[in-house]
This record gives structure tokens, sequence and C-alpha cells, in this order.
């Protein structure tokens, strides 16, 4: 398994960062997809983000609990391969 990183973008304030999470959450996520639908052409291994978690969900008790949106202003993801699955991960 790969070693977790994190990339880090800087805001001058808040509401320009919850814009860009949820430009992101709403249309920048699929706009990400197309774009790696051809990396993944080229590429083998787990290079994309599959999933977006900005609710810092968690499992409780079996049960998923989800925080505010961007709560801790961090944006969690779970990487593997959309498009191109016979390819060696």
């Amino acid at each position: 398994m790969s070693e977790k990183v994190t990339i880090k973008i800087e805001f001058d304030n808040p509401e320009a960062a919850h814009h860009f999470a949820s430009w992101l959450c709403e249309s920048g996520e699929q706009q990400y997809w197309n774009w790696m639908e051809v990396r993944e052409g080229e590429e083998n291994g787990p290079i994309t983000a599959k999933s977006f978690n900005y609710w810092n969900a968690k499992t409780v008790d079996g049960e998923e609990v989800y925080g505010d949106f961007l709560e801790d202003m961090t944006i969690r993801t779970e990487c593997g391969r959309m498009y191109y699955d016979d390819w060696d991960e």
C-alpha cells in the first residue's frame, strides 16, 4: 500500500475555500474524472481519487456518521482505478 500524501491549497479567507470545495463537490469531480480517464489509459496503478469525503464521515457503532461540510478543512479520498480495471494495480 502506498503512503498517504497531502496536498495543501491555502486561500485568503474561509469563504473562498468553501466555494472551491463546493465547486469540487458539485462539478469539479466530474471534470477531474474525465481527465483521469485519459491518464488511466496511459499509466498503471491506483492513480485516481475514486471518491471524495467532504464531511469526515466515520463509522461509529456500525453506522456511518457525517460531520459538517468541510468541518476540519480536509477532503479525504479513496484511490484506485475508475476506467481501466484490467490494468495491473
